[in-house]
């Protein structure tokens, strides 16, 4: 069987030095061209005299080659520095030769605008194929975690029913005063909750198959508070709900819109202190019917709101980091909004957001 040991994991950290480094290198070694190539252009102007007229315009128009170069390599912002730059430089060639608004003074100040029209337009293209670019990137690479975690929660899950079952009966023999009864418990406890997370990681791999229907969304939110309320964790905190009677008609999957509730509801009454109160608020906004999960815990940091529903994120003991994401997968199934709010005074709210209609 092959392990990593130490040396591998030092090779490893630096093959990765080695590939931020040479990335550096490049960069450098690309600005310095394009460095190179406006001072040269610039240097012909000035180098060239005002009678070779047709030379002038071509150097001119050689300016777009390293600006194109810039917004290819370095997005919108090395591609303005570039044609800023270009300005910069032109402006005392452009004052010398000023000819009382004469045709060429026109074709001077229009090219300047376009070196900076370019730019903008070329760098805002680069960035947008960067950003497409890396979206792909990161699709593939969660296709290929999800495959990989549906295969190793489906290894799993056979033998952790066995175990539970297997567990269950032997309980059943046992008397409540028996000093192993209480031991199975916790075995029956902690393999449920594996269970839980095996089914969390399917959930995540998987693409979600929704049996909708017109259904009550204060009553399947009533439903979920009453399942969260037998979990002896509930019993800290206070749940209230603010669930009007006159909202109109939303079509969901009551089974996956539960799994996400109960999913919020968990998050928030671990994160609020003791005695404090979860709050579930109902209502109508524009073509949406909302649903506001309100704790008073100490938030999240500002570093973390946009790590929050990425996969294998999490900072509880135990947890698979995969609550939230599947939480947000199952909205978004149902063509809706997970939104993550700060409250006012403390604590945050995550709002739900799902489109009116029968669909």
């Amino acid at each position: 069987m092959w392990r990593r040991t130490p040396g591998a994991q030092g090779g490893l950290v630096l093959a990765w030095i080695n590939h931020k480094s040479t990335a550096r290198k490049n960069n450098k070694v690309k600005m310095a061209l394009i460095a190179i190539l406006v001072v040269g252009i610039s240097s012909l102007h000035y180098g060239t005299d005002n009678s070779h007229r047709y030379l002038h315009i071509f150097y001119r128009e050689l300016y777009f080659l390293p600006i194109v170069l810039a917004a290819f390599w370095f997005g919108l912002r090395g591609a303005l520095a570039t044609s800023l730059t270009i300005t910069i430089l032109f402006i005392p060639f452009t004052l010398t030769h000023w000819q009382n608004l004469s045709p060429d003074d026109f074709s001077l100040a229009m090219d300047k605008l376009l070196y900076n029209i370019v730019a903008v337009i070329l760098g805002l293209l680069a960035d947008r194929e960067r950003i497409q670019h890396g979206r792909m990137l990161a699709a593939e690479n969660l296709a290929g975690v999800g495959k990989a975690v549906a295969a190793v929660a489906h290894d799993i899950k056979t033998p952790l029913i066995a175990i539970g079952g297997f567990t269950s009966s032997v309980q059943k023999k046992l008397k409540k005063d028996d000093p192993n009864y209480g031991k199975l418990d916790i075995v029956i406890g902690e393999t449920r909750r594996l269970e839980n997370m095996v089914k969390e990681m399917l959930d995540f791999s998987r693409p979600l198959e929704l049996d909708r229907s017109q259904a009550d969304i204060n009553k399947m939110i009533q439903e979920s508070i009453a399942v969260v309320s037998k979990v002896p964790e509930s019993s800290r905190v206070q749940i209230d709900m603010h669930l009007p009677n006159n909202l109109p008609p939303v079509s969901f999957d009551v089974m996956r819109m539960k799994q996400a509730l109960i999913n919020l509801l968990m998050n928030a009454i671990q994160a609020s202190p003791e005695g404090e109160t979860v709050t579930v608020s109902t209502y109508q906004k524009s073509s949406y019917v909302g649903i506001d999960l309100s704790d008073n815990g100490c938030g999240i940091p500002p570093g973390q709101k946009e790590k929050i529903f990425a996969p294998f994120c999490t900072t509880k003991k135990g947890g698979t980091g995969l609550g939230l994401p599947v939480t947000k997968k199952i909205i978004q199934a149902h063509d809706g909004r997970l939104e993550l709010l700060d409250n006012a005074e403390k604590g945050v709210t995550f709002r739900i957001l799902l489109p009116m209609g029968f669909g």
